[in-house]
């Protein structure tokens, strides 16, 4: 061995790559078949990131060396990787392990292969086989945990988080890992305390510090989120995934400009092509004007053709986008379908792979029931999982093989297990092309999205074609935009004539009824002596708006001043939203456009169905926001017997309680306009027999209204007959 090859074996041994790389290459200007100085030679220049240098030695080696060891073709396939030639880096792969079938690294890095191809049972296989070699390879473990959530195999995945983060615990990726996984599978609270210990050990881990904002989130510590992205940022300014998450959040907690400045940074880093996507999608959560929403609008659509023009492109729409522009069906204007379809348009520019279409629809559809699936994130006790888990219960099953296809988050409670009942249940993994292949595999004939726009993932595989009927309805109250859902499900009571351009679906009107929730358990009203224990003024009257913050425009604020005006001793209540900047924004447009006025509205706590319909039952008037109303929130004053005031336009999310208030033929309380509306409103508050009349009359008709399932037998017939007409 000559004196140059010890030296740089010496340093290489040492960690001292860069200055053993000279030495390698004067040991084999001394002896160019020298086999270590080849070996060691073309392993230093791979680590170093010289990949031509590294594969011209290991080349070199494989070919003059009597016997070619597993360890040499490994390498090359390292450098093969490293140069994303993938087919060359599998074929060494192959070889090593034809030389050492045992060889565990190779087995691992297989598996890393076959995963970033999307083959998750290839990659388990090779994942399993390295671990059962060698059980301490805690990166095939971590691998194996990683492939496991990409497919769905959730327990499998959790099983092995937890077990990496026994063997390595300070394995930061492992960690964070398995909070996020531990806050898809509802356990908030253990992906917490996970959170906050692993913070406390590897604090300087980025990926920890995303990992506890995530979980402070899921929890609505929405201030201790912040601190951990912005700790997280601090420490790693360059980690788009922090910066990209911290933006999200403040767009949410309406800090805007602090969003915009976010994705900026965001956008510089790696070119992210998702920031651009986030900064042309970006809008105000509370919005501070009109004319604010109209400029934020004008800027949405300028930039998407922007995005357009200058080619930009997505990989992975999930991934590097994630968002949907949410609160764009709030403002109340007529136009949602330009936007969402030029949305669509510049999207699927930018990733071609969004178009899909399932392999079973180019061929004959198979003999048997009909198959139709019903996908969410929203299938528990929440207003969409109330709304659409009567339709889902009464397909019959002697005609249809109902599957319930659930995104993460999924949240288990007693309405998840009703809509479960007698169905195929298939959890989704977050990854959209495993997700959409999960999905196609199951042959589907019609699928139902109970909304689109409110979670990511639905919305990219909306862009899909996986059943031959492909419905939306009221979830979400909005069209979807996307040429792939065929029609939009709703009812006659809330289109009225020429509501159709409001769609790019073909709209379907259910001519009678509509679909409620379960009938609340109805709350005694709450008589005077009882405000204080509910956290209520003992005296004045008592309005409320239970909606989310969100819905409430500007335009509204002028007839909420006008009507506490009249009402100085009155209370209105508004929920306060988890975002805590939200509800900070409101008051701050509140103290701006409603004066004094603003310090007769107090916000309440988020509390359980049971418990808001008996706040709602305590109050005296309850007032739909416009331009844009209330949905489940609304329908349960029905039951609570709380007079409704409303102002419907020609979009049906502001119909919602009109069209209930019609058909209990209490119509009284519909306005024809602003002025109107605060009429209503203040004799309500201040006439007691006028308001107990309306709340009798409506006790004694909610039930009926709610027990209605018209609306059900109509929906499973317009069902039927898309689905024989596309046979």
């Amino acid at each position: 061995m000559s004196e140059a090859l010890q030296k740089a074996l010496a340093l290489h041994k040492a960690g001292n790559i860069f200055d053993a790389l000279p030495l390698y290459e004067a040991a084999l200007k001394s002896n160019a078949g020298d086999l270590a100085a080849l070996f060691y030679g073309g392993v230093a220049a791979w680590k170093e990131s010289r990949n031509e240098l590294a594969l011209n030695r290991l080349n070199t080696l494989i070919d003059i060396a009597p016997k070619v060891t597993a360890e040499a073709h490994y390498h090359r396939a390292l450098v093969h990787q490293n140069m994303q030639k993938l087919d060359l880096a599998r074929a060494d792969y192959d070889r090593a392990l034809a030389i050492n079938p045992r060889y565990a690294p190779a087995l691992n890095n297989l598996g890393n292969i076959f995963r970033a191809a999307r083959d998750h049972d290839a990659a388990e296989r090779n994942y399993a086989a390295a671990l059962a070699e060698n059980p301490q390879l805690h990166e095939a473990r971590l691998n194996r945990s990683l492939n496991a959530i990409q497919s769905g195999a959730l327990e499998l995945a959790h099983r092995e988080l937890k077990e990496c983060v026994r063997r390595d615990p300070d394995n930061a990726l492992a960690r964070a890992s398995l909070v996020t996984l531990l806050i898809d599978l509802a356990a908030q609270s253990e992906a917490l305390s996970l959170a906050r210990a692993s913070s406390k050990r590897i604090p300087a881990s980025g990926d920890i510090c995303n990992a506890l904002a995530q979980a402070e989130e899921a929890v609505g510590n929405i201030e201790a989120a912040r601190a951990a992205y912005a700790q997280g940022i601090a420490r790693q300014p360059q980690n788009l995934v922090l910066v990209m998450n911290a933006a999200l959040m403040a767009a949410e907690n309406a800090d805007t400009e602090d969003a915009k400045t976010l994705y900026s940074t965001a956008a510089k880093l790696n070119n992210s092509a998702g920031a651009q996507f986030r900064l042309a999608t970006l809008l105000p959560s509370i919005a501070e004007t009109e004319a604010a929403i109209d400029t934020a609008r004008a800027g949405m659509l300028h930039s998407l053709e922007m995005l357009r023009a200058e080619s930009v492109q997505l990989t992975d729409p999930l991934s590097e986008f994630g968002d949907t522009p949410f609160y764009l069906s709030y403002h109340g204007r007529s136009d949602d379908q330009v936007l969402l379809g030029s949305l669509a348009k510049s999207l699927r520019h930018a990733s071609p792979l969004l178009k899909f279409e399932a392999p079973h629809l180019n061929n004959a559809r198979k003999a048997g029931k009909w198959r139709v699936g019903f996908c969410s994130h929203f299938l528990f006790d929440q207003s969409v999982g109330q709304s659409i888990h009567a339709l889902i219960s009464a397909l019959p099953r002697s005609v249809f093989d109902v599957h319930v296809l659930r995104v993460p988050p999924v949240f288990d409670d007693a309405l998840s297990r009703k809509i479960d009942d007698r169905s195929t249940v298939l959890r989704l993994p977050v990854d959209l092309f495993e997700a959409r292949n999960q999905i196609a595999a199951l042959e589907l004939d019609a699928l139902v999205f109970p909304e689109i726009g409110m979670d990511a993932l639905t919305y990219y595989l909306a862009h899909s074609r996986l059943a031959r009927v492909q419905w939306t309805t009221l979830g979400h109250p909005c069209t979807s935009g996307l040429d792939t859902i065929d029609s939009y499900l709703s009812f006659a009571s809330l289109e009225p004539t020429g509501s159709e351009r409001f769609y790019s679906e073909s709209l379907i009107r259910i001519p009678e009824g509509s679909i409620y929730p379960d009938f609340p358990a109805v709350a005694r009203r709450a008589p005077e002596r009882d405000r204080v224990a509910l956290g209520l003024p003992r005296s004045g009257a008592l309005l409320i708006c239970p909606q989310s913050l969100f819905k409430l425009m500007p335009q509204f604020d002028a007839t909420l001043k006008e009507i506490l005006e009249q009402l100085p001793d009155g209370t209105l209540l508004l929920p306060a939203s988890k975002m805590t900047g939200q509800t900070a924004a409101l008051q701050r447009r509140f103290a701006k456009n409603l004066g004094t006025c603003a310090n007769q509205v107090q916000f309440f706590s988020r509390r359980r169905r049971s418990e808001f319909v008996e706040l709602i039952a305590a109050c005296d008037v309850l007032l739909d926001p416009f331009p844009v109303g209330g949905g489940i929130t609304t329908w349960d004053a029905l039951a609570a017997g709380t007079p409704i005031v409303t102002l419907p336009s020609d979009l049906m999310r502001s119909r919602f309680a009109s069209s209930a208030l019609r058909e209990l033929e209490l119509t009284h309380t519909i306005a024809t306009d602003a002025k109107h509306y605060a009429d209503i409103a203040v004799s309500l508050a201040t006439l007691s027999e006028t308001r107990e009349s309306f709340r009798r009359q409506m006790v004694a008709r909610a039930s009926d209204v709610y027990r209605d399932r018209r609306a059900v037998k109509y929906c499973i017939e317009h069902l039927i007959a898309a689905l024989e007409r596309v046979q």
